[in-house]
């Protein structure tokens, strides 16, 4: 999933990786579950519903929709430093807070979006997408 390094160098990660990262991170698994747990993020499809007749206009998945925010945040756009990607780890669920308060759920084919995904407590981490675009511009443009 993840570039590995050789004995005294270090992995050479792109964007892409860096993204796989913070996926992985944010699911909250052990390491043996990580790639397919970014997996099941990345293909959550918007509000559990099956999209493949969308238009272009309408992302796929997760993973289309982090891909193209974290670009636009590594490009330095500051359209996109204050929204905030909350992963739910409890079940797999994405929610993508945007500025004017509106929420993007992205769930499993067949879920229901507004309905709490199981049973116990819901688990989540946030991520402000402006702290993540400082990392980024710290991580590959060395400022």
């Amino acid at each position: 999933m993840l570039p590995s390094g050789a004995p005294g160098v270090a992995p050479k990660l792109d964007l892409n990786d860096f993204t796989t990262l913070v996926i992985a991170l944010a699911a909250d698994v052990a390491l043996h579950e990580s790639a397919s747990a970014v997996r099941r993020y990345r293909s959550l499809t918007i509000g559990g519903a099956n999209v493949s007749g969308a238009p272009a206009s309408v992302p796929k998945n997760a993973g289309q929709q982090i891909d193209a925010i974290v670009e636009l945040a590594a490009e330095g756009a500051t359209e996109v430093r204050g929204l905030k990607f909350e992963f739910v780890s409890s079940w797999h669920e994405l929610t993508v807070h945007w500025h004017d308060g509106s929420l993007e759920r992205y769930r499993e084919l067949g879920a229901l979006a507004s309905h709490w995904g199981g049973a116990g407590h819901r688990r989540s981490i946030t991520i402000n997408v402006a702290a993540l675009a400082d990392a980024i511009q710290d991580a590959f443009k060395g400022e």
